[in-house]
């Protein structure tokens, strides 16, 4: 039994001089991460920082907008925005994006070095006059990583030459400002996710290799962690005391001290390793609590039909305009029926503070042409009805409409949305649905495995517990 315990104690030994680097940068970067995440070019920005929509120059039809495209059929998603000061539609075909201008029906060509950095001029205008062209991104960076190039192209990369060492990457096919970083953004995003979830890019574009190596990496630590508890346990005394009847470990010193740390700490190590290496979905034990494509597109449908929207996209812009400037239009549909959907964009001068970080103030305007309804959310009864769609062939149990966070549906400043309609079903999987009355999608989906790995992963690694968060 010594023998084994020599053993044991000896690759605690050297295995944990390494894993414990490994541990202090996950632990470290976890810090940074409660106050910052990757650079973004934020929605509320985005918003911001786009010309008005004016319906005056709104004069190509939303139909002949598609029909200029020339996609393989209808859209799967379809805006009306602005590009500079322009007007123009956006749709996504299975090719990728389309931009068609609604002042002239031309269709907008892949912008050049010089057409991005207008873009960058416009949105940025207080530095028009240092920013310059950097290079075009043709593959991802260490900050496009999973940014979707096949429908965006390649990315303009922009610097504004301004003190906070902003740049920006311009999409070729929109014009789209896809992703603002600055030196700050960067350094905290490699002191944060980077280095906590190993984003390096040279790791990080290997896919299968990055994931092995986080899920196996984790199952590895965990090991070592467990053995050095099951020692830690195994050297405790309670019937025979050390130095002198003061002591329940063997141990003197800084080593007693490690003892002790060791088992109380070991714990807390153990569980942020498994709910991590569980935040990776390894052998697929959760299926994850976003919805299924089908179950989305059973509300919203699969194609954007401009036939349906009776109410041309001009007028749609000047019924906003009675409430905000709208600066982009989305066309949707909700359970075959067509509305438009605008948000309040924020001042420029709002952005970084409370107003821009709290979620927009938003209308949903009816467009079959029959009846010009004007509203900000949809109903219980209309939210159930799409819930029913979703689950054809189970019966609600119950629908509670929630205005405050429950367990499950829960989130910080606008990246949760209330009030929600939850809707709970009687089939096999104890399905859950969460249904925005704000555009009716539905945003959530737990059942009863997602609903563990709730308790599991969020519970241990995030401690986002009722109590504390």
């Amino acid at each position: 039994m010594k023998r084994l315990l020599g053993l044991l104690i000896r690759v605690h030994r050297y295995t944990g001089v390494l894993f414990c680097l490994v541990f202090l940068a996950w632990f470290a970067s976890g810090l940074v991460m409660v106050f910052h995440r990757m650079p973004e070019y934020g929605a509320a920005e985005r918003l911001a920082r786009l010309a008005p929509l004016e319906a005056e120059r709104v004069g190509l039809t939303a139909a002949d907008a598609v029909a200029r495209a020339g996609l393989d059929g209808l859209p799967q998603r379809m805006f009306l925005l602005t590009l500079g000061t322009r007007p123009v539609y956006r749709l996504l075909g299975r090719q990728g994006w389309v931009s068609v201008f609604a002042d002239d029906g031309r269709v907008l060509e892949p912008l050049d070095a010089q057409a991005a950095l207008g873009v960058a001029r416009h949105a940025f205008p207080e530095h028009a006059a240092t920013a310059a062209v950097a290079d075009l991104v043709t593959e991802p960076d260490q900050w496009t990583i999973g940014h979707p190039f096949a429908l965006s192209g390649p990315l303009h990369r922009i610097r504004l030459g301004d003190a906070g060492g902003t740049e920006l990457y311009v999409e070729t096919a929109t014009g789209d400002i896809a992703l603002k970083t600055t030196r700050a953004s960067r350094l905290w995003g490699y002191a944060g996710p980077v280095l906590h979830w190993f984003y390096f890019r040279p790791l990080r574009v290997q896919g299968p290799i990055w994931y092995d190596l986080i899920v196996y990496g984790s199952l590895a630590g965990l090991v070592v962690c467990l053995l050095g508890l099951v020692i830690g346990v195994w050297r405790v005394s309670l019937r025979r005391r050390h130095a002198g009847g003061t002591s329940f470990s063997p141990y003197a010193g800084w080593m007693r001290w490690h003892h002790y740390a060791g088992l109380v700490f070991g714990v807390a190590t153990c569980t942020f390793l498994l709910s991590g290496m569980l935040s990776m979905v390894p052998w697929e034990w959760s299926p994850g609590n976003g919805p299924e494509p089908a179950q989305v597109l059973a509300i919203r449908g699969a194609r954007v039909d401009p036939a349906r929207f009776g109410l041309s996209p001009a007028d749609a812009v000047r019924e906003f305009a009675a409430e905000f400037a709208p600066k982009a239009v989305e066309f949707r549909t909700f359970l075959g029926r067509p509305f438009y959907i605008a948000y309040a964009p924020v001042p420029v001068a709002a952005l970084g503070t409370a107003v821009a970080a709290a979620a927009p103030r938003h209308l949903l305007v009816r467009a079959d042409g029959i009846d010009r309804q004007v509203g900000e959310l949809f109903s219980p009864e209309e939210l159930l009805e799409a819930a029913q769609a979703v689950m054809p062939d189970a019966a609600p149990v119950d629908a509670t409409w929630l205005t405050a966070f429950d367990a499950y549906y829960y989130g910080r400043g606008a990246e949760r949305r209330l009030p929600v309609l939850r809707v709970r079903f009687d089939d096999a999987d104890g399905t859950w649905l969460y249904l925005d009355a704000h555009d009716g999608n539905l945003v959530q989906r737990e059942v009863q495995r997602t609903r563990v790995e709730r308790w599991v992963y969020h519970g241990l690694h995030s401690l986002d517990v009722p109590w504390l968060y």
